[in-house]
């Protein structure tokens, strides 16, 4: 082991695996309806009239304005039932038509990964590491469980942009991370996972969350959704309040220049409220690891 602090290098390996799981509810829970900024559930009768009611405060009132509403949840539905394929699709023609910029990128190096961060996996995977000593590695944040931790370095934050605008520039079938974001790359369909990602997860943010989220699913963290989201002036500016579909989130700036740029946080678990929100200013490289809080992002170039 070479890494300062003696954190592990990358271990080699498996072969890729098959899809993740995916809980029931993705099918039918958290429907953004963009038009009036509410996510929805797109079953449960019981639930229809207060969902309704709530379209009605939010401008929806006419048969027709319901009718839209309707078909805009089923299609939703039907693009979740079919997500695994059409990703499969796009990648395996990203996988032989795509020459990438900077290849080595997509293999996770020690050098890309920030000094003070290789010392906190350090003091995670020794015998006496506990919750109390990890705070005095990281910096935790006004916000409910929320931690600051430098994860990557800015040059390879530069180097991985470069790769990500040389890839949106060409001609590749390209995914989008969901509903909200009309900008982005779902890093799995470039071919992050098995050699980048999947060890990010297991070699070294696994140590920390099994510290920072035991009753939140820390120490089995088993699968991962890892994608990349732009905000400009002429095109997605903010990101409405939602739930993460996850157990653990860890947002990452990379760049480029950028003014505001920030991301809010509620409390876990309940609508976001301004006058509750915590708010924190996000810088290139800095990176964010918080449990599944209500949180609304607003980057602007």
């Amino acid at each position: 082991m070479d890494g300062a602090g003696g954190s592990p290098g990358p271990r080699p390996r498996p072969a890729p695996r098959g899809p993740f799981f995916s809980c029931r509810c993705f099918h039918t829970d958290n429907i953004f309806l963009e038009d009036f900024r509410l996510h929805v559930r797109s079953t449960d009768p019981q639930l229809e009239s207060v969902r309704n009611k709530v379209l009605r405060s939010k401008g929806c009132k006419t048969e027709g304005q319901f009718r839209k509403v309707q078909a805009k949840i089923d299609e939703e539905v039907q693009r979740r039932k079919l997500l695994h394929q059409k990703s499969l699709e796009r990648r395996n023609i990203i996988s032989a038509c795509y020459k990438p910029l900077n290849p080595e990128v997509y293999v996770l190096q020690e050098s890309f990964l920030a000094p003070e961060f290789h010392e906190i996996v350090a003091y995670c995977r020794s015998e006496d590491a506990d919750f109390e000593g990890l705070l005095d590695h990281i910096h935790s944040l006004p916000a409910e469980r929320v931690y600051s931790i430098p994860v990557f370095t800015e040059e390879f934050c530069g180097q991985l942009i470069g790769e990500l605008e040389n890839f949106e520039q060409s001609e590749m079938p390209k995914g989008r991370p969901n509903t909200m974001n009309n900008y982005g790359v779902l890093l799995n369909e470039l071919g992050f996972d098995e050699t980048f990602i999947t060890p990010l997860r297991e070699d070294y943010l696994q140590p920390i969350t099994s510290l920072l989220y035991p009753d939140y699913g820390g120490c089995w963290l088993d699968s991962h959704k890892a994608f990349v989201v732009k905000y400009a002036v002429n095109q997605d500016r903010d990101l409405s309040f939602h739930y993460d579909n996850a157990e653990v989130t860890l947002n990452v700036s990379l760049g480029k220049d950028f003014s505001e740029g920030n991301l809010y946080f509620g409390d876990m678990r309940q609508n976001w409220k301004a006058d509750l929100a915590v708010k924190r200013d996000m810088k290139i490289s800095h990176q964010i690891l918080h449990p599944h809080h209500t949180d609304l992002q607003n980057i602007c170039d």
